[in-house]
């Protein structure tokens, strides 16, 4: 006979945590509150392995947009300047503030932007703060892009879905008319706002439509 499993989720730093909830049925028959009550739920690590039908669907709208996928360097090592990381690369140019995304380093991956470049050319030093030793000799291949677009102000393109661009029109409305003091015309926005964001949600959604009780639960 099938049982019945409740899911839920939460953001752990850049990944999804799944947790299960764990629930202790009292049925002692000697007891006044004898039934189907609950004596004990808490949600906890997954109890047991789920090799099908738990489906987890996750959006990240990225502050960034790569240009290029090919235009990558290679990373050899790193080491510490001044407090700051410096970075052991194939010869490449750069100029301070430029943006590089790095892979390949789990401590590492993601956005640095470049402090200053020295006399080396395959020497780099970028804003992250770094006060350790040199490492170098590694196990993954380490390597950064080079050729990115950042979100740094109002000239960067949102990658939004038309419908979900004139859903935005609507916030923006209802900051607006926040700030001047319209609240009529704030909660009528944002309202709108929030019915088109879930029409849209509703319609990424495949299958038949099941409800269950429990804040994020997944059945």
């Amino acid at each position: 006979m099938a049982t019945s499993k409740q899911y839920a989720w939460y953001i752990e730093g850049s990944q999804i945590a799944i947790v299960e909830k764990d629930v202790s049925f009292d049925n002692d028959v000697d007891s006044k509150d004898y039934g189907p009550g609950a004596s004990r739920q808490r949600w906890e690590s997954p109890q047991s392995s789920v090799t099908d039908g738990l489906e987890v669907k996750y959006v990240y709208a990225p502050t960034y947009r790569v240009n290029d996928l090919d235009a990558t360097e290679s990373i050899s090592s790193y080491e510490e300047d001044s407090g700051r990381l410096k970075l052991t690369i194939s010869a490449s140019s750069h100029t301070a503030d430029d943006w590089l995304l790095i892979t390949g380093l789990d401590r590492w991956n993601g956005l640095h932007q470049v402090y200053a470049t020295t006399s080396s050319s395959n020497k780099l030093v970028v804003k992250t703060k770094y006060n350790g030793g040199a490492v170098q000799g590694f196990v993954n291949e380490a390597t950064y892009n080079k050729d990115i677009s950042v979100l740094e102000d109002e000239s960067f393109e949102l990658d939004l879905p038309l419908y979900l661009q004139k859903a935005l029109v609507y916030y923006i409305r209802g900051k607006l008319a926040e700030d001047a003091g319209e609240l009529k015309l704030r909660e009528y926005a944002m309202r709108e706002f929030k019915k088109m964001i879930e029409k849209y949600e509703n319609s990424r959604i495949s299958g038949l439509r099941i409800t269950s009780s429990g804040s994020h639960a997944i059945r």
